[in-house]
């Protein structure tokens, strides 16, 4: 009896992630899709974060370089870098306005000096174009710099701990989306590219494991249930 309960429940896990698939692909599809649709509005995009998310949209404003993190290392093809986030104080936002996370792109770890943030300063005016990604702002709140990190080991914005961990050195908000450029910027770096949304869990891989091990405790069974008649049989 407790074989078959371990087995049905490995079996329900299994089928659990067969639909946990079929659900994360039909989402990355949908998601796809809009990389294709007209752009969309910072705004229009603020209204209505997940369902505009991997939207284009086009921003410009002046990076607060103070507040720049280097994410990573990360690996691009066979070289080590990292990522270089930078809010981004749009043209049209007041003084005291939220800013705009931008994933500026990957730099090469020879490089990434050249993007440690100044103690202050802004940069020249300019216009990055990118993807909209959602923003995990429910345990966000607006900090100081007095205990500013330069390097986060990686940064996820749909991970409300880690968004808060960023917002937490910012001495002003954040906004409901975020920017994913796909553009180098002047200068070739930080390079910003495409990039399609993809499974952050290998839904497959799970399902396999779950099969495997009811199918492992069948047979365990089965092989203890043989040793235990040639047992009675020698008796």
């Amino acid at each position: 009896m407790l074989t078959l309960v371990a087995v049905l429940a490995f079996c329900g896990l299994g089928v659990w992630q067969v639909r946990r698939h079929l659900w994360r692909t039909a989402d990355l599809a949908q998601k796809s899709a809009r990389i294709d649709l007209p752009p969309v509005t910072l705004a229009g995009a603020e209204l209505d974060p997940d369902g505009n998310a991997f939207r284009r949209a086009e921003a410009r404003g002046r990076f607060e370089l103070a507040d720049t993190i280097l994410v990573g290392p990360v690996e691009r093809g066979n070289a080590l870098g990292a990522r270089v986030f930078t809010p981004l104080h749009l043209d049209d936002g007041a003084a005291g306005s939220a800013r705009l996370l931008v994933d500026r792109g990957w730099v090469p770890q020879a490089e990434t000096a050249r993007f440690l943030p100044p103690d202050s300063g802004e940069s020249d005016e300019v216009v990055v174009r990118g993807l909209v990604l959602p923003l995990a702002l429910r345990d966000a709140s607006p900090g100081s710099r007095e205990r500013r990190h330069t390097y986060f080991p990686r940064f996820s914005p749909d991970r409300p701990g880690l968004v808060a961990k960023l917002s937490a050195q910012l001495p002003y908000a954040l906004a409901a989306v975020m920017l994913l450029s796909v553009e180098p910027e002047a200068g070739g770096i930080p390079i910003g590219e495409l990039a399609r949304p993809v499974s952050p869990v290998d839904h497959r891989g799970y399902a396999l494991t779950w099969f495997t091990v009811a199918a492992l405790s069948l047979a365990a069974w089965v092989e203890y249930g043989r040793r235990r008649a040639r047992e009675l049989a020698g008796a």
